[in-house]
C-alpha cells in the first residue's frame, strides 16, 4: 500500500511544481517592467526613405516596418534647448519658460526640483543611461559634465563628444565658410545668428573615418550596452548631432548621392510675398541668397543628405546591440527628432519658424509586445505626447502635470479620431496649432498665416483671408487664445 501511494504522490507532487512554475514564470512575465531607448536625432527633416525623401535610410525605414511612424509629428518648439526640455519635462514652454536656445531651465521660475521623464522613471525602480546630445548640450568628455547636458537627470552619462571634426578645413581667415568668399565678413565671428550661419553654414567630407567619430563612438556605447543583460529596467537614451551644422560626414556617405543625382526644393521667389511682412526675414535669409547666387544648393543638399545617411548608420549600429542581444524582446524604441530642417524653404536656413518643414519631425515607435508594425499615422501629433504615452505603455501612473496626450490609443485602433491639435511655440508669443490638414498661425503682433496641407503641402499660399475659411480660422484661433490665457 505504501509503495502504491508513493508512486501516486510523486507524479501528483511534479505536477503541482510544474503548474507553480509556469504561474510563477507567467506572473513574471506579466509583471515584467519594459525597457525604453530614446534615439534622439539633431535637425532631421521629413526627407527620410519611409516619408518618400531623397535620403538613403535603411535603418530607419526598418524601424519602421517593425512599428508605427507618425508623419505628422510636430515638434513643441523649433529651437533644439526648448524642445528637448519640452520632450523630457512633457511641459510647453509657456510653462517651463525656456522658449529659446539661450539658457538653462533648471534656472527659472520653478524648475530647479522640476522631475524630468528620466528622473521619474528613476523613482520607479528604472537606471538612466545617457550617450550624446540628450538635452541641449552632450554631457561631453571633460571630467566634469556640461551644465546644459542635465547631468541630474541620468545615473550615467557616457564620456565623450558628439558629431565629427573637420570643420577648420572649411573655414576662412573670418573663422567663416570659405565659399562664402568673405560675403559675410561684416558680421564677424561674435554671437549674432547671422555671424552663427556664416561659420556653421558648411558641409563637407569629415577627415575621419566612421568609426573615429564620436557620434558612431556614442552608437558603438548604446549597442554595447543594449547587448548586455541588467539588474535593473533600463531607459537608454543616445543622441546623434548629425545631420546638424556644419553638415560634415564620412566619405562613405557623400560616395551615395553624386551632385549630379541630387534634387533640390522648388523655391518661389515669390512665396513671401502674401506672409505678414516682419517674418518675411530673418537672420539666415541673406545667407540663404548667398547659397543661390554662388550655386551652393546642391552641394548643401548633398552634405545635408550624407549627414543623414551617416545618422541613420549610427542608428542602425545602436539597434544591432538589440537585435542581438538579450533585451530584444522586452524593450521599446522610439526615434525621434526634436525639430526639422530647412535649406532655402521660405527664405529660411536651419529650423526656427513655424512652417512646416522646421516643425515637422519624424517619429517611430516600436514595442515588443504589441501588434502595430508597418504602421502610419498621418494626423499631427506632437512630441509632448511623448511622456504620457512611455508611462502608458510602461504601465506607470502619469505625472499629473503633464501637458501633452498620449499615443497608446493609435496603437489601438489606428481610426482613433484625435481631438487635440498639436500647438508648435516659437519665441514667445508666436503659436502655430496644426490640426488635420490645417496650419494656423498668430503671431504675437496678431498677423495670421493659413494654409491647408491637401491642396499645399510645401506652404507655398497663405490662405488668411481666403473666403469660407471663417469656421477653421475661429476654431484654431480659441487653442491659441487658451494658451495664452493660461499664462
Amino acid at each position: 500500500m505504501f509503495k502504491i501511494v508513493k508512486c501516486f504522490v510523486l507524479p501528483v507532487l511534479v505536477l503541482l511544481v510544474s503548474c507553480n512554475s509556469k504561474k510563477t514564470n507567467q506572473t513574471k512575465q506579466n509583471t515584467e517592467k519594459l525597457n525604453v531607448v530614446y534615439i534622439a536625432v539633431d535637425d532631421l527633416n521629413r526627407w527620410v526613405g519611409v516619408m518618400g525623401g531623397q535620403a538613403k535610410t535603411p535603418n530607419i525605414d526598418k524601424l519602421t516596418a517593425q512599428g508605427m511612424l507618425f508623419t505628422n509629428a510636430q515638434c513643441v518648439v523649433p529651437a533644439c534647448n526648448p524642445s528637448r526640455v519640452a520632450v523630457f519635462t512633457g511641459l510647453r514652454p509657456e510653462t517651463t519658460g525656456q522658449f529659446t536656445n539661450a539658457g538653462n531651465f533648471r534656472d527659472k521660475p520653478g524648475n530647479a526640483e522640476r522631475l524630468t521623464m528620466p528622473q521619474y522613471l528613476q523613482k520607479n525602480g528604472y537606471e538612466t543611461v545617457a550617450a550624446g546630445k540628450l538635452f541641449h548640450h552632450p554631457r561631453g568628455a571633460a571630467e566634469e559634465p556640461a551644465e546644459l547636458s542635465d547631468d541630474i537627470s541620468w545615473d550615467y552619462q557616457h564620456k565623450n563628444g558628439v558629431g565629427t571634426k573637420g570643420h577648420d578645413l572649411y573655414l576662412d581667415k573670418n573663422n567663416q565658410a570659405a565659399w562664402l568668399e568673405g560675403a559675410m565678413a561684416s558680421y564677424g565671428a561674435g554671437g549674432t545668428g547671422e555671424a552663427y550661419i556664416s561659420k556653421f553654414g558648411v558641409w563637407g567630407v569629415t577627415p575621419e573615418k566612421k568609426e573615429e567619430t564620436a557620434d558612431w563612438k556614442n552608437a558603438v556605447f548604446s549597442s554595447e550596452y543594449l547587448a548586455k543583460t541588467h539588474e535593473k529596467p533600463f531607459f537608454l537614451a543616445c543622441g546623434i548631432f548629425r545631420p546638424h551644422s556644419p553638415q560634415l560626414a564620412p566619405q562613405e556617405f557623400f560616395d551615395m548621392y553624386p551632385l549630379e543625382s541630387v534634387k533640390t526644393p522648388e523655391l518661389p521667389e515669390d512665396d513671401m510675398l502674401d506672409i505678414p511682412e516682419h517674418i518675411r526675414t530673418n537672420f539666415s535669409s541673406e545667407f540663404v541668397g548667398h547659397v543661390k547666387e554662388k550655386n551652393q544648393l546642391k552641394k548643401a543638399m548633398q552634405g545635408y543628405l550624407a549627414s543623414v545617411s551617416f545618422a541613420d548608420a549610427c542608428i542602425g549600429e545602436i539597434l544591432k546591440g538589440l537585435e542581438n542581444g538579450p533585451n530584444k524582446n522586452n524593450t521599446i524604441v522610439v526615434l525621434w527628432t526634436d525639430h526639422g530642417w530647412q535649406l532655402g524653404q521660405k527664405n529660411r536656413w536651419e529650423k526656427f519658424s513655424l512652417w512646416d518643414m522646421a516643425t515637422n519631425s519624424p517619429l517611430i515607435i516600436k514595442h515588443p509586445k504589441k501588434e502595430f508594425v508597418s504602421k502610419r499615422v498621418d494626423i499631427p501629433v506632437s512630441l509632448l505626447d511623448l511622456y504620457p504615452t512611455m508611462m502608458d505603455l510602461l504601465a506607470i501612473e502619469k505625472p499629473t502635470d503633464l501637458e501633452g496626450v498620449s499615443l497608446t490609443p493609435f496603437m489601438e485602433n489606428l481610426s482613433y479620431n484625435r481631438v487635440e491639435p498639436a500647438i508648435v511655440t516659437f519665441e514667445e508669443g508666436n503659436i502655430s496649432v496644426r490640426k488635420n490638414e490645417w496650419n494656423f498661425i498668430q503671431y504675437k503682433n496678431n498677423t495670421e498665416e493659413l494654409y491647408n496641407h491637401t491642396s499645399d503641402p510645401f506652404e507655398y499660399t497663405n490662405i488668411i483671408n481666403k473666403n469660407g475659411t471663417e469656421a477653421i480660422k475661429n476654431e484654431l484661433r480659441a487653442y491659441v487664445t487658451n494658451l495664452k490665457s493660461k499664462k
